[in-house]
């Protein structure tokens, strides 16, 4: 339980770099722009762009693109098709993507709306894991993520949906709100599944 309470927290934490690394990277570059008097003009848009996160010793952390931003003069910004890619050679590689974003109150808050997909590569012996929900909502300041909607959360062939999810990163606490259901594979048959998978890819990648 407790590996599984792990990989969890593990892919939760993504959040907070793909809102804090994400969109206060972008706020950066729009710092002494102009803003327009009309709250619902954009003063400021950017097209396909890319942000990449070095290390101190020179190496990439992590790409962020997006299709598009817009910013707008009281604070808020719109994002289409927001993505996340750690790039850590000693970490499993994560990655994170939604149709859309939006962040208010100068990144107080955050929304991620539609195809919210989130994924933790299998390192050593942790399966991959995923988060899949069509809306979250994160409060970078708080370390807090919760969503109202439908929830699958994967690991390996052990599967948890549920209708809503608070996770708390300072108390560590993940909660599935209403409609649990979970599906969990005996390590000896999921071993001998993940087994036959990695054969198998082996083979196809010859």
């Amino acid at each position: 339980m407790r590996d599984r309470l792990t990989s969890i927290i593990a892919v939760a934490l993504l959040l907070t770099l793909v809102g804090m690394s994400y969109w206060y990277s972008v706020k950066a570059e729009m710092e002494g722009q102009g803003h327009l008097s009309d709250s619902n003009s954009p003063d400021f848009i950017a097209h396909d762009i890319t942000v990449t996160k070095f290390d101190k010793s020179g190496g990439a952390s992590y790409k962020v693109f997006a299709k598009r931003i817009d910013h707008y003069s009281d604070g808020h910004a719109t994002a289409e098709f927001p993505e996340y890619y750690s790039l850590n050679p000693n970490e499993p590689q994560v990655t994170a993507r939604s149709d859309s974003g939006e962040m208010v109150s100068g990144g107080e808050t955050l929304h991620f709306y539609n195809n919210v997909d989130i994924r933790q590569q299998a390192h050593g012996d942790k399966p991959a894991s995923r988060l899949e929900t069509s809306q979250l909502d994160a409060y970078p300041d708080e370390d807090v993520y919760s969503s109202d909607k439908p929830v699958t959360l994967t690991r390996g062939s052990d599967i948890s949906k549920g209708i809503g999810m608070d996770f708390d990163n300072v108390e560590r606490t993940f909660k599935l709100r209403s409609r649990v259901q979970s599906e969990f594979m005996p390590r000896s048959i999921q071993s001998g599944w993940l087994n036959k998978n990695e054969s198998q890819a082996s083979k196809n990648a010859q």
